[in-house]
Formats: structure tokens, C-alpha cells, sequence
């Protein structure tokens, strides 16, 4: 697979300012204002945050909501890559954008159970039915659903020959990664910049699958 360099540009200037800002959350501002006494970073910004917005099981719903969606989206995708495969009975001719899609789906579960191993930050409240506090940087919600929903438009364009269809995913696409990120930063069950780090997670993870996963 060959890759111009210059596509790469993009995701890497991404996952530099995503590095950046991972290390800057972990050392900057950082107090004991969290439950139990953890430590926050950029605790003045995300302390005020925390305090205005509160617990809201609304958006918590909401949120949870937009991520079974992206989990349906991933399982259709597979699906279609396994009628592919079964039908041809060749990996490669399930296309770099279907296997492009596999990898950046488990790049995701990586990340995910990399930070739950190194606690950045806790989640400033415990959600009901909880006992124990969670890590909660980067927001797995988050980085699941802009992560999914991003890479999806870049597979419904690529692959779907109705051209209005594929509009209209992608437009629900960017729709539903509005409402899932707004509505888990109102439930309050993450700090700001867990939020902002979910974020710019899943552009990193796009770019580079934007640009790595051409057939």
C-alpha cells in the first residue's frame, strides 16, 4: 500500500497536538478537586465546568444512546466485510476501506483500555448505581462515537454508488457526533478536557485512516 507522504502531514500535525495536549492535561494546573481527593488537570477550567453543569441523567441517556447507534454502525460494516470475504474467499478483496475500518476500530479498544491502565483523570462524580470511581480520560464515549461516525462518512462516500444516500448518512453522521459529544459533556460525567481529548483522539484516528486506507 503506498502512501504519499504528504497525505500524512494532516494526521500527524493531529496526533502531535493530541500528544501535546494528553501531557499538558496530566501536568497543568493540576489540584486534588475530584472525589476522593484525585487530582485534575487544568483543575480551574474544569472545576467550573464540573460545578455549572452538574450531573444531568438526561444527556447521560442521550449519550448512551448516539454510542449503541455507532456500535450498530460497526456491526454493519463487519457485516458487509464478512459477505465479502465469504463471497470471495479473499481478504484483500474486502478493500482497504473495510479493513482500514477494522484497524481504526481496534486502535480505538487500544486506547480505551490503555488509559483505564493510566489513570490521566478520574470522572468528577460517581453515576448512579456506581461504587467506585472510573478513569474518565479521554472520554470513551466520545472517542467511540466521532471516531466511528467520522470514519463512517469517509466509507459511505467511498463505497455507496447513490451519491444522495450517501449524503444523507453523512449528514446524520455529523448530526449524531453533535448530539453524542454535547450531551456527554451536559451529563457532567466528564471533565471539559476529557471531552476536548476524545475529540481530538478520534480526528487523529480518522486523518490517518482517511489517508491510509485509499484502495
Amino acid at each position: 500500500m503506498k502512501i504519499e507522504k504528504n497525505s500524512l502531514v494532516k494526521p500527524l500535525c493531529l496526533l502531535l497536538v493530541t500528544v501535546i495536549f494528553s501531557v499538558l492535561t496530566y501536568f497543568v494546573d493540576r489540584a486534588a478537586i475530584g472525589l476522593e481527593g484525585t487530582s485534575v488537570g487544568f483543575s480551574s477550567l474544569n472545576g467550573a465546568v464540573s460545578g455549572a453543569l452538574g450531573y444531568n441523567g438526561f444527556f447521560d441517556k442521550v449519550s448512551d444512546l448516539v454510542m449503541v447507534l455507532s456500535f450498530l454502525v460497526v456491526a454493519s460494516f463487519a457485516f458487509i466485510g464478512l459477505l465479502v470475504l465469504v463471497k470471495t474467499k479473499s481478504i484483500a478483496k474486502v478493500g482497504k476501506t473495510i479493513l482500514g475500518l477494522g484497524i481504526l476500530y481496534l486502535v480505538v479498544a487500544i486506547i480505551y483500555v490503555a488509559f483505564d491502565k493510566i489513570p490521566i483523570n478520574y470522572r468528577p462524580l460517581l453515576q448512579p448505581g456506581e461504587t467506585e470511581i472510573e478513569t474518565s480520560f479521554p472520554s470513551s464515549h466520545t472517542l467511540v462515537i466521532c471516531s466511528v461516525f467520522g470514519s463512517a462518512m469517509i466509507a459511505w462516500k467511498r463505497l455507496l454508488k447513490n451519491k444522495t444516500y450517501a449524503k444523507v448518512l453523512r449528514i446524520a453522521a455529523v448530526a449524531l457526533m453533535v448530539i453524542g459529544v454535547c450531551a456527554r459533556l451536559l451529563a457532567g460525567v466528564h471533565w471539559l478536557t476529557d471531552i476536548i481529548a476524545g475529540v481530538l483522539f478520534s480526528l487523529t484516528l480518522v486523518s490517518f485512516y482517511a489517508a491510509c486506507s485509499k484502495d
